[in-house]
This record gives C-alpha cells, sequence and structure tokens, in this order.
C-alpha cells in the first residue's frame, strides 16, 4: 500500500486515527441505543413505500402503537392516541399495524388497512404496515401494546393493552416530555 505525500492528506495521521475513533464510539453509541430499545420493525407506510422504525426516528421522544384492524380493543385505543398525538407535537408517534393477513400469509394490504382507518374515521399519520413476524421479533406479544421511547430510542415503558391504568401511565409519560 502507497501514502500519499502529506500535502495531500487533510488531517495528520495523528489527528484521522483521533477522528476515526470518534466517529467509531459514536457509531457504537447510537448502534447500542438502538439494540437496548427501538425494534427494527420494516413495512410499508401507506403510500406504498417501504419504511421502518428506525428510518422514521428523529431523536425525539416517540410513542409506538402496534395495533391490528380486527382488534377490538385497538379499535378503542387509536382514537384516544391520535388525541395525544394532537396535544403533544414534541412527541412522534407511531402506528404499528403488526399482525398478518391469515387468508394471504402476508401483510395487510394497504387498502385494507386504509380502508379501515376510513370506516373509523381516523387518521393516522406515521403508519408502517408490517407483520405478525416484526410484532414478535419486537417482543409484542399482545395487541394493542404501546412502547413509550425516550429521545435515544431506548425504552422507557412498554405497556400492553388498552386499560383506564395505561392510558393514565401513557398520559403521564407525554406530560414530562
Amino acid at each position: 500500500m502507497t501514502s500519499l505525500p502529506k500535502k495531500f492528506l487533510p488531517f495528520s495521521p495523528k489527528r484521522f486515527r483521533a477522528l476515526s475513533l470518534n466517529v467509531l464510539f459514536m457509531s457504537l453509541l447510537v448502534n447500542a441505543a438502538h439494540a437496548d430499545g427501538l425494534p427494527n420493525i420494516v413495512g410499508r407506510d401507506l403510500s406504498g413505500k417501504i419504511t421502518s422504525l428506525h428510518r422514521t426516528f428523529d431523536y425525539k421522544p416517540m410513542v409506538v402503537n402496534f395495533w391490528w384492524v380486527k382488534c377490538s380493543p385497538c379499535k378503542q385505543e387509536l382514537p384516544d392516541l391520535i388525541a395525544k398525538e394532537r396535544d403533544y407535537p414534541n412527541v412522534d408517534f407511531v402506528y404499528v399495524h403488526a399482525e398478518t393477513n391469515a387468508k394471504t400469509k402476508a401483510p395487510y394490504a394497504i387498502d385494507e388497512v386504509t380502508g379501515f382507518l376510513e370506516s373509523q374515521s381516523l387518521q393516522l399519520y406515521r403508519v408502517i404496515i408490517g407483520n405478525t413476524k416484526a410484532r414478535q421479533s419486537a417482543n409484542i406479544d399482545a395487541l394493542p401494546t404501546t412502547l413509550l421511547l425516550d429521545n435515544t430510542g431506548r425504552i422507557e415503558q412498554k405497556l400492553v393493552g388498552f386499560t383506564l391504568e395505561n392510558t393514565a401511565k401513557i398520559s403521564e409519560w407525554l406530560a414530562k416530555q
């Protein structure tokens, strides 16, 4: 391997090593935050584009709700979360449709999800249409489940089910953000 003359190097070799170590360290910090919290959920948004939870993460507190069109408690919880989303614009809300269509053995079609939302008069802005495997990879065993994440992607609370207690916990958490 040949080395470039010093006049072509923007940094001294010592400075270059220090910068490289800093970049590596920051990369490890970001990956560690995601490994301990933010699940790696990939799916389609309502326009059909591939998206992921990591891609939507903007280093802001985040509410991630896992739901399904045929889940009765989910139907009850979604309007409450939508109201909270309007009241807390400094927090990102992401809704993960997390069930596989039993007939097709594939994620639900976009028109099935949008048809459900329209029939319930619901408008969700950040939706990821995933499947059962995505839900299971995030260790979500029941629907609805809501994850409350801090601005580093670390899960602070995991709330299973739509209950008055969980609704109060979400409100308390949001008030602290």
